[in-house]
This record gives structure tokens, sequence and C-alpha cells, in this order.
């Protein structure tokens, strides 16, 4: 028996025991001789878990479901949830939202400033007042004015009597339908005794 051939019964066989080399694959030699197993071995995986087209374009196998799960559990569980879903809501006390009321005219026109600016109808005939007042109504709320007055006059020097004050009425009753006016009234609460009237211009919707 040569010198090569000792040394590797040397190396295999030292006080009963195996010697193994650096590079020897110690958990290789004791699994084969003994049969020993890892501390944590993996769970064998069932068959039917992965089916024959459950890869992905690398070649992995893919799982179909989650072993003890059988298949469709998860459209199942799925439906189950969206019709709870469905249910609760239909079961649920919705309560209408309280709309907010209106805030009061007569509070809103409390805000609101002294009058800024004003119109003289002296001299008009009732057409030429008719005109007149539709533009500055228009001008006065497109400049940001709140409250205006319109001087009507009581119609003293006229032989007809006082013509103005229906004219111009009869307009803020219509700009107050179109919701350009919120409010209006007489200088002296009285139309009869009053040659002006004020004239609030709607503004802030939001408190409608």
């Amino acid at each position: 028996m040569g010198k090569k051939e000792k040394k590797h019964i040397k190396n295999h066989r030292k006080n009963d025991l195996p010697i193994f080399d650096s590079d020897h694959d110690f958990l290789e030699a004791f699994e084969k001789k003994d049969g020993l197993q890892t501390d944590n071995p993996e769970p064998p995986v069932a068959q039917d878990t992965f089916s024959q087209k459950s890869t992905n374009r690398h070649g992995v196998r893919v799982l179909d479901h989650l072993p003890g799960e059988e298949k469709g559990t998860k459209d199942s569980k799925e439906e189950d949830f969206v019709q709870l879903l469905e249910e609760s809501f239909k079961n649920r006390n919705t309560t209408a939202v309280k709309k907010t009321a209106p805030m009061p005219v007569k509070r809103r026109i409390r805000r609101y400033p002294p009058v800024e600016i004003e119109l003289d109808l002296h001299g008009y005939n009732a057409i030429g007042a008719q005109v007149k007042v539709r533009s500055f109504i228009h001008s006065c709320k497109q400049q940001g004015f709140f409250t205006v007055r319109i001087i009507v006059g009581k119609g003293l020097h006229s032989d007809l009597g006082p013509v103005l004050p229906d004219v111009v009425e009869d307009i803020l009753r219509e700009m107050k339908r179109q919701d350009l006016v919120i409010w209006y009234e007489w200088d002296k609460k009285k139309k009869s005794k009053s040659g002006a009237a004020i004239v609030y211009l709607k503004h802030f919707e939001r408190f409608e």
C-alpha cells in the first residue's frame, strides 16, 4: 500500500472518528452517513397546490392557493364581503342633513353700510327715469355698492302730481324678483311723504 493510500486512510479514521478536509461539506457528510436533517425543515408542499400552468415567465412555480385552502375560497370571501357591505349600507340609518335656514332680510340689511351713492331724478320724465334707474342699479352692483338712494321728489311742482315714485317702485319690485335688489324702503317709511327710496343691492348669495 502506497503512502498516498495510507495517508487517505489516516485522514478518514483517527480514534474511530472521521476526519475531513477543510473544504469538505460537513453537513452533507453527516446527512449521508447518519440520515440527519436540518433543525427547521421546510414543510412539504402539496402537489395539487401548483397547477400545471402556474409558472411565471422565469419558470418559477406560483401558488394557486394556500395549502389547506380550497380553490375558489378567495372569490367566495370577496363576494361575501361585498354582500355584507351592501347590507350594511341598506341597514344604516341615514339622516338627511338639515339645511341651515337663510338669514332674514331685516337682519342682513342691518349689516349694510349707510347710503354710499345716490341718483337724482329731478327733471326726468317717466320713460327717462326708467332707463336711468335700471342703468344706475346695474352699474352700482357691478361696482360693489351695497346701499344707494334714488331721489324721486314729491311732485309738488307737477300738475299731475307725483309720478316718479310709482315708476321707480315698479322697477324696484321687478329688480327684486330678478335678485338684483334684496330690499327697498322709502326714506320716511311712507311713499307719499318721501322724496327718495333707499335701495339695498343683493350681495353675499351664500346667505341664501
